[in-house]
């Protein structure tokens, strides 16, 4: 855990990389430091209000924004000379899901300057044990899927088996059927299923959905057991269940028809826009019709692109990258026209949301300061719709990362934080 309040090291931060380049290793012990939240004096530098970097100081008191000056001032941290932008959020990985994974990864995430995490197929009992280590000033802040909808027979089940496989465990399906996931093939299956679902009162619900328009072909072909989905027949129920329990409800697709099937049964958020060609559909096949766009837009839909993910499949099939990157290209120009809200995910085990907003500029379809803007404004705000967070202002949650360059301008930048200050406590090394 990265939690210091040490008055002396403040001005020296202001200095001091954050850290390391990615890939490097350093070493060295590192202690964890608790004291009461002191009385900041963030003065000068440059803060973005979502459109540009503008001069300002604040002062962060009990872990809160205010122009009003303190009677006592505990810490004063020089800015002058850096860049401030709110934290970023990373709408869609899976490397806190388990105790090893948040061990390994969650000061990671705190080092990139990334403070806000949604984990899109988590289960309550995995999490039970370690999601009290993350939350809070110091740490990450995270939002689970707690329950993952899929069929008896579909993803992740063949991600698990091959995994089991692999390390030499038995592969044996019962082992992860409505325990790592609950499978849902029938109306019956959900009203058998929902009581356990609903108890541990989920704030986001994940469903998958792969390719359902031919789902009775998909049955037909071995190759394809533990990598097919739920019916999207029943989403509509699933949505309602959902809402009565205070959950979004969040799918996995595989196509644009899924995307329109799963728009039409009224999920809230799309974890993907179709980075693949999967098999046996073609490039057209991802591209999103202007009914769904505008169906998203009326519905208040939220987009997930994970562009970044694409570069797995494309290692694998460079012939594709041409025609895969213009389809996304034109779905994101499409969407982002029509007011369609889009969030930063990455959906990057060994990455993060940086790899994705290098990504998306790589689409052309976003300024810098759109990006940082989807990454440090609309993206948390989304994850956590009842924090002030995201921006510069009175009362707003008093946490920063400053950088040494302006980003709009470099957005490499983003891998070499300078400072970061999460609700009025100091991290650093």
């Amino acid at each position: 855990m990265l939690r210091f309040i040490v008055p002396a090291l403040a001005m020296l931060l202001a200095s001091a990389p954050l850290a390391a380049e990615e890939g490097e290793i350093t070493g060295g012990p590192r202690i964890a430091v608790t004291l009461p939240k002191p009385t900041l004096s963030l003065e000068g530098g440059r803060w973005f209000d979502g459109q540009r970097f503008v001069e300002d100081s604040w002062y962060s008191v009990d872990g809160k924004l205010t122009r009003k000056r303190p009677p006592r001032i505990d810490v004063r941290v020089n800015l002058q000379g850096q860049y401030m932008i709110p934290p970023l959020a990373d709408a869609h990985n899976h490397n806190l899901q388990n105790a090893w994974s948040a061990s390994t990864f969650a000061e990671d995430y705190l080092r990139r300057g990334i403070f806000y995490s949604a984990q899109l197929a988590a289960n309550t009992e995995e999490i039970a044990g370690h999601r009290g280590l993350l939350g809070g000033p110091g740490r990450v802040d995270v939002l689970w899927a707690e329950a993952t909808l899929s069929s008896s027979d579909g993803h992740p089940l063949g991600l698990a088996l091959a995994g089991a496989k692999q390390a030499g465990m038995p592969a044996n399906p019962g082992d992860y059927i409505d325990k790592a996931f609950w499978a849902i093939d029938s109306l019956a299956d959900l009203d058998a299923k929902w009581p356990k679902i609903a108890e541990s009162r989920p704030k986001l619900v994940k469903v998958i959905v792969v390719d359902d328009a031919h789902a009775a072909a998909q049955r037909q072909d071995p190759s394809s057991y533990g990598l097919r989905g739920m019916s999207t027949a029943l989403l509509p129920q699933v949505v309602e269940r959902a809402r009565a329990v205070g959950a979004r409800v969040a799918a996995h697709v595989d196509s644009a028809d899924d995307i329109a099937r799963v728009v039409a049964a009224g999920v809230d958020i799309v974890a993907h826009l179709n980075t693949r060609i999967p098999a046996g559909l073609s490039v057209s096949d991802l591209r999103l019709s202007d009914a769904t766009i505008a169906e998203m837009k009326r519905r208040n839909t939220v987009m997930i692109p994970t562009v970044a993910v694409s570069r797995y499949y494309l290692m694998a099939h460079p012939e594709d990258r041409e025609a895969l990157m213009a389809v996304i290209a034109d779905n994101l120009a499409r969407l982002k026209s029509a007011g369609v809200p889009i969030l930063t995910g990455s959906d990057l085990f060994d990455g993060s949301v940086i790899d994705e907003i290098e990504a998306l500029d790589g689409t052309k379809v976003f300024s810098p300061a759109e990006l940082l803007r989807l990454a440090t404004t609309t993206t948390p705000q989304a994850i956590f719709p009842h924090r002030n967070i995201g921006n510069f202002s009175e009362g707003a949650e008093a946490s920063l990362v400053a950088y040494a360059t302006d980003p709009t301008r470099n957005l490499g930048v983003l891998r070499r934080p300078q400072i970061a200050i999460k609700q009025g406590e100091i991290l650093a090394r």
